[in-house]
């Protein structure tokens, strides 16, 4: 690839030399200006460049590319071709990278390729699928069909996640059944659809990866509250379209009013596709009804590993209707359930007590603010003193914003110590005391630094007993030195922290406010080494 023709407007600043600087006598006498980017302009161009800059301006009528015979007249073209070219001609003419990352970079000021599995091509198809169809007018679809059909074809290739921050609902009066021959309002329903979804996701066969907001999120002069609202055959279109994605994996619907009678139209469809791994729909409104429906989905779906309900209103006896599906069913492998923001209370907490009691394969458990007792936590605290008789290796469990209280801390101090399964646990704002949580902090640490080491001996293990491929010696390498960073990063850390509280209780006394925050800091600086671990 020859080097870009495109320079952007910050190079050219940060290359510019200063008033000041150009007053100078020496930088006047200078001949060679290595920062002057117009030093070319008054030079003649070579003919076959002019023939190139012909073909680039032509390119839309006559998209020639491939059929040029040399690979740099190639890369000539790719460089210097408008970005503002429709979609339609440079999808299927243009497979060079290079192209669709000035396009890219053109048309939105973030781009973050890693998310697209590097490829700029698949970031500019996914995220113009993506506003195209957020900025559709669900009302005139019938009309514009073709075109939106033809849309999805052409991105469906390279489309692997699809996600939709808004959907505009339609605006259309329907009669009522009964209703007169007058022309009245009183006589007309309000119906609120969307674009459905039964017709596009077929399209998309590649899609691993979905989630969606029912709902507006910029709002103009024409807003409306019904354009937060959506149809129970809106659920129902959604479900038979994603039942054809054969490699979906994830699914979120969230910030939306999802209640019992959608969440069930949904989920009816859904259920067909057995390979889905993920399900979110936090922030919705299903309260207990709706996680009935959802624990029905779980009790057919077998594969189900990750279930997200966060903030859903779901009570006692929500929870008790999942806890029961979840313990009567052995074959369902769920490892993730987070819960959290929903009032619980002491009876729901007696239900998760429960499940952690008798589950096997439940690795990470958020139960946080779901207005947890202390008698809740002292039960926790029991079940978890010796390591679970589970399926797994690790867990991790967040009890945090819960009114346990001084007591329980001190119980689950001696739980952490000695379960070395426990790799995570979450004990801000419990009530604990701050020597409570320092040694939790501390025996969870010293569990993932032993983990770590574990599986560093294996690796060792192995290698002793048959000589080891490259392959396995660059593996043995990279978490030989991922484990010195950690426990480097984990020792500067504590003396980090060890001195500067030191330091504190000897200049004046720590307000619990200062140690909250030392411990909120704390605990993210452990966040963001779980990440790099």
């Amino acid at each position: 690839m020859r080097i870009p023709h495109t320079i952007t407007e910050n190079i050219f600043k940060t290359y510019k030399c200063s008033a000041e600087s150009a007053s100078l006598p020496y930088e006047q006498r200078r001949t060679l200006i290595s920062e002057d980017f117009n030093w070319d302009d008054n030079i003649v161009p070579e003919l076959k460049i002019l023939a190139l800059d012909v073909i680039v301006s032509l390119w839309e009528k006559y998209p020639i590319l491939k059929e040029l015979p040399n690979c740099m007249d190639q890369d000539v073209i790719i460089e210097t071709l408008p970005t503002d070219l429709p979609f339609e001609l440079t999808i299927t003419k243009i497979t060079d990278e290079h192209y669709w990352e000035r396009a890219a970079k053109n048309r939105w000021s973030f781009n973050n390729p890693n998310d697209y599995g590097n490829s700029w091509r698949r970031l500019y198809c996914e995220r113009h699928l993506a506003e195209y169809l957020e900025n559709f007018e669900a009302t005139y679809f019938e009309s514009q069909r073709e075109d939106c059909m033809k849309i999805v074809e052409l991105s469906s290739e390279h489309v692997r996640v699809l996600k939709l921050r808004a959907l505009k609902a339609t605006k259309i009066l329907v009669p009522h059944k009964n209703a007169d021959d007058h022309k009245d309002d009183q006589n007309y329903a309000d119906v609120v659809d969307h674009i459905p979804m039964s017709i596009i996701l077929p399209q998309l066969p590649y899609l691993t990866e979905m989630s969606l907001n029912m709902g507006m999120i910029y709002m103009d002069d024409g807003f409306e509250w019904r354009d937060f609202e959506f149809s129970v055959k809106d659920c129902s279109n959604l479900g038979e379209g994603l039942k054809t994605c054969y490699y979906l994996k994830k699914f979120s619907l969230t910030r939306s009013k999802l209640d019992r009678a959608r969440v069930s139209a949904l989920l009816q469809k859904l259920v067909e596709n057995e390979n889905l791994e993920e399900l979110d729909f936090s922030h919705c409104k299903l309260f207990d009804l709706g996680a009935h429906a959802v624990a029905e989905f779980i009790s057919l779906h077998k594969r189900l590993k990750v279930l997200r309900l966060v903030n859903n209103m779901i009570g006692t006896d929500g929870i008790a209707g999942i806890v029961y599906v979840l313990l009567e069913r052995k074959s369902i492998i769920l490892k993730h359930l987070d819960l959290r923001l929903n009032p619980l209370g002491e009876a729901g907490g007696d239900h998760i007590c429960a499940l952690l009691l008798r589950n096997k394969h439940l690795e990470v458990l958020n139960v946080s603010s779901c207005e947890l007792s202390s008698t809740n936590g002292e039960v926790i605290a029991e079940i978890l003193k010796e390591p679970l008789d589970i399926n797994v290796e690790t867990f991790k469990i967040d009890l945090s914003n819960n009114n346990f209280g001084p007591i329980v801390g001190k119980l689950f101090e001696s739980v952490v110590e000695a379960n070395k399964s426990i790799t995570g646990f979450d004990a801000r704002m419990c009530n604990f005391t701050k020597e409570s949580e320092s040694s939790i902090w501390q025996s969870v640490l010293r569990n993932k630094q032993k983990r770590i080491q574990r599986e560093v001996s294996g690796i060792q293990e192995s290698a002793n007993l048959s000589s080891l491929s490259p392959r396995l010696d660059a593996k043995y390498s990279e978490i030989e030195k991922i484990d010195e960073d950690a426990i480097f990063l984990e020792e500067d850390t504590k003396m980090i922290l060890t001195s500067q509280i030191e330091q504190d209780k000897s200049a004046v006394n720590i307000s619990p406010i200062e140690i909250n925050n030392m411990g909120r800091t704390n605990n993210f600086m452990q966040e963001d080494k779980d990440e790099v671990l």
